[in-house]
């Protein structure tokens, strides 16, 4: 597995030994020592309906890899640099904050809910995010960007959490997700609150958030 290291907020050291596949964000590598060879990814893995989906969604992963033996740094446009663990379980996150995973996880793409109704399916469309999401699956480890400071939301049987769609950055764990909406004439009419869609997830997991709104 690759060994990722952070070197500040920005920034990720990545060490490959020769015998591991990295794949990273189309554009994000600043530098690199050793000898490693970069090429234009294209992941084949997954279902025909999967690739469908993220060729009419546009939520796929545009993706460099690098194979060989040295040190990659990488980073993109100054935003916030996370490693998220997977231990076997799978992650929900936007495509657009996927910085680095290496050959042993899994990519697909996932509708994020499908319960709300036809109001919570307009407003995704108004939205253009969240509907369709990236899933991450595997043993190993992710990086993924914020913009701002990423937030660990914990989730209990006790109580669902409601979540804006454009701060909505993944999750993981046993959770149910649900377009919720409380669309009405004042939203179409520009009088509403500007909040009337949203993510609810309820069961047991974290839910990551982003302190600044895309």
């Amino acid at each position: 597995m690759a060994r990722y290291a952070k070197i500040n907020e920005t920034l990720i050291q990545v060490d490959l030994n020769g015998n591991e596949d990295l794949y990273a964000k189309k554009g994000s590598m600043l530098a690199y020592t050793g000898d490693i060879q970069f090429q234009g990814a294209f992941l084949s893995g997954g279902s025909l309906r999967e690739a469908t989906v993220r060729q009419v969604t546009g939520e796929g992963l545009h993706l460099m890899k690098a194979r060989g033996r040295g040190t990659v740094l990488y980073g993109h446009r100054g935003m916030m640099v996370n490693i998220i663990s997977l231990g076997g379980e799978r992650l929900y996150v936007e495509s657009d904050s996927v910085l680095a995973f290496d050959q042993s996880i899994r990519p697909g793409t996932e509708f994020l809910g499908n319960q709300g109704g036809v109001g919570g399916l307009v407003r995704g469309a108004m939205a253009g995010q969240g509907l369709f999401t990236t899933t991450l699956d595997g043993n190993g480890e992710v990086v993924i960007l914020s913009s701002g400071d990423l937030i660990e939301l914990q989730v209990d049987q006790s109580r669902p959490i409601f979540v804006d769609p454009q701060a909505y950055v993944g999750h993981k764990g046993h959770l149910t997700t649900q377009i919720h909406t409380d669309v009405n004439w004042k939203t179409f009419v520009g009088q509403g609150s500007g909040e009337s869609f949203q993510f609810k997830f309820t069961g047991q997991g974290t839910v990551y958030v982003q302190a600044d709104e895309r």
